[in-house]
């Protein structure tokens, strides 16, 4: 099987830990998804990814638990979203990675007040399927470096008329996940769906369903303070998520034709 088989192979398996952290996961299920013998699986996806199945299963689960603490729900809900069968392992487990207890971070999170903010339009959508490359590290240079190759691979297979929109997914929290460890998708959404994913480039479904869209118009550097107030509209609210992330879509299919302060953003927020 050449390099770029094995590539895509452990992409699909990553999306699918990532769509399906509810549930417990096995080494069986996962190698099916690849393709892949049980007995190879294992060795494969860390000579890909350069992380242990299972270490990469917990830290996904845990990133994706951060988002939950800004809503009305328990920690032991929280828990058990997150595929952990008792509070206390899911407490042992989100300590020693963020250094903090689950409630010590809960209250945390729920102590800071925000300003009055513009209600959110509220839409249902359908799902959009999209190519995408993953990239890791600080938002700003991952997100650089995953736009770099989804934009070569565009000009390389002849589409650069046939993107519809642009996608960014940034899954985790930059406060409190360590910076190496965030996880940026670049995402386009074409017009042409033939077209064959790549080594370094997927496809994969946004879900569709309910959200809240908040527009943010500025720098991309700055989403990070929208996000906040994000954070502040949930808490207030009492807004029940759903358990996936949220995603930005840039309205702008080229940045450097618009001014700055011009750039437009909507941040979709996956709502119960």
């Amino acid at each position: 099987m050449r390099k770029e088989s094995y590539l895509q192979s452990v992409s699909k398996v990553i999306t699918y830990i990532e769509t399906h952290t509810d549930k417990t996961l096995t080494l069986e299920e996962l190698a099916a998804v690849a393709g892949f013998s049980k007995y190879h699986f294992h060795r494969i996806f860390k000579s890909v990814t350069g992380e242990n199945l299972a270490d990469y299963i917990t830290k996904v689960r845990l990133q994706n638990s951060i988002l939950k603490f800004k809503t009305s729900a328990k920690v032991t809900q929280i828990a058990l979203e997150s595929g952990y069968e008792t509070n206390a392992s899911f407490s042992k487990a989100f300590k020693k990675r963020f250094a903090l207890t689950p409630r010590e971070f809960a209250k945390q999170t729920k102590q800071r007040k925000g300003d009055k903010m513009i209600e959110p339009q509220i839409i249902e959508i359908e799902p959009i399927e999209v190519f995408f490359v993953r990239a890791t590290g600080d938002y700003k240079s991952s997100a650089s470096k995953a736009w770099e190759a989804i934009v070569n691979f565009a000009y390389a297979n002849d589409l650069s008329t046939k993107v519809k929109t642009r996608y960014g997914i940034a899954h985790d929290n930059p406060s409190v996940v360590e910076a190496d460890d965030l996880r940026y998708d670049a995402c386009l959404e074409l017009l042409d769906t033939s077209i064959q994913a790549q080594a370094d480039v997927g496809k994969k479904y946004i879900s569709g369903g309910k959200y809240a869209i908040f527009l943010h118009c500025g720098s991309y550097e700055l989403l990070g303070e929208t996000y906040k107030n994000i954070g502040d509209w949930i808490v207030q609210n009492n807004v029940e998520l759903r358990d996936e992330p949220q995603f930005q879509k840039y309205l702008d299919l080229d940045p450097r034709e618009v001014q700055t302060q011009d750039l437009r953003t909507e941040i979709y927020v996956p709502l119960q």
